[in-house]
């Protein structure tokens, strides 16, 4: 009896359903049951391969699609320096780390820029003519100064309106032509204040022709050093041609009086920057704001105002002083992403902070969950 009945194997589940009088034996791990009764196979094995592939995914991308971005974007300050910095003429500074060397160029005027014509209309024909020139400054003060020609050349010579005569690095302009006959011995002046053509320079009559002060006239003498008046401003047709690494001390000539000529002064943007970082304790506070990132920096540095000292013997200056100075940081882009690569989240945000005072500095990551700036490779650099 009951010999046709199948003892079931180990480790199975035998399930017994009334239907159809039959008996089914079910492995474990071949079918399980729903709420509703109905079977269906394991869906663990799909959703373990599908959270691989997730992680795989997020995984490539953290690592080959990746990208910081930094933005920099600096802020100009006004700071005014009163210290006193030494000058000399570059190619005599035996102290070139603390005084500050300078360039002049000459005010050599050309024929064509001249003021002389060999036929003048309307011209006085005295000897002793005097004329009044007036200066053309950038103030809204004009001074007038009453002279007489001396001509010690062997023929006329002629003048026209506006000829520019250099007064002591300051210029005049007359104010009508004038036709000056040879000056007789007698009544050459002995004075050696005298004022030359600018236009004249490099000719014969450079020498031979010029003005003094007429009878009457009182002229102050120089202090043993003055400080440049800040007239006779250079034009912009002569800044124009000085090259981008000078700045030009352009609120006046200066008197050479080696050479009796005008001048301009120029200094390098560079030698600057470090003798002002070498004599101002206030420039040194405000450069320490990047020591972090010194390897990055430079600075655009505008002159806005200042004093220079002149030695009176030379017209030359000896020193420079009370200067407004603009100064706008600049970061050399192309060197950020080598010098960033790698820092972590929390270097950034002290760079961030410790650079607030002179630069605003910004840092997006992508994808977002990055620790760590990305590779040099991966870097986007915006400097505004």
């Amino acid at each position: 009896m009951y010999s046709d009945i199948v003892p079931p194997k180990k480790n199975s589940l035998i399930n017994k359903r009334e239907q159809d009088h039959e008996v089914h034996t079910l492995r474990r791990s071949e079918i399980y049951h729903t709420v509703g009764g109905k079977d269906r196979k394991s869906r663990w094995p799909l959703i373990l391969f599908l959270a691989t592939l997730i992680v795989l995914a997020i995984v490539y991308y953290s690592v080959f699609n990746n990208k910081t971005t930094i933005s920099f974007e600096s802020k100009t300050v006004i700071m005014e320096v009163k210290d006193t910095i030494s000058m000399s003429l570059s190619e005599k500074n035996q102290n070139s780390s603390t005084t500050l060397s300078y360039n002049l160029i000459y005010n050599n005027e050309n024929v064509d820029r001249n003021i002389f014509a060999p036929s003048p209309v309307d011209v006085s024909t005295s000897s002793t003519a005097v004329a009044v020139f007036s200066t053309i400054t950038s103030t809204t003060t004009n001074s007038t100064k009453t002279v007489k020609f001396t001509n010690e050349t062997a023929t006329n010579v002629s003048v026209v309106k506006n000829t520019r005569i250099d007064v002591d690095g300051i210029t005049y302009y007359l104010d009508k032509a004038v036709d000056i006959k040879p000056t007789i011995k007698s009544e050459i002046a002995t004075t050696t204040r005298t004022y030359r053509i600018i236009g004249f320079k490099g000719s014969d009559k450079y020498e031979k022709f010029y003005a003094t002060d007429y009878v009457g006239t009182t002229v102050a003498e120089s202090s043993p050093t003055s400080t440049s008046s800040g007239k006779n401003s250079p034009g912009e047709d002569l800044l124009s041609l000085i090259p981008e690494n000078f700045i030009p001390l352009k609120k006046g000539y200066v008197y050479d009086k080696n050479i009796n000529q005008t001048a301009l002064v120029v200094i390098d943007k560079k030698d600057f920057e470090k003798v002002l970082n070498a004599n101002s304790k206030i420039i040194q506070d405000y450069v320490q704001t990047f020591k972090p990132i010194a390897d990055l920096m430079e600075y655009d540095i505008s002159i806005n105002d200042y004093e220079l000292v002149l030695d009176s013997a030379t017209g030359l200056p000896v020193s420079f002083k009370n200067l407004n100075l603009e100064i706008k940081p600049r970061v050399l882009k192309d060197r950020v992403a080598a010098a960033f690569q790698g820092f972590s989240k929390d270097t950034m945000k002290k760079l961030k902070n410790d650079l607030a005072k002179g630069i605003s500095m910004d840092v997006r990551y992508s994808p977002f969950w990055m620790s760590k700036v990305s590779d040099e490779d991966h870097i986007s650099v915006e400097v505004k």
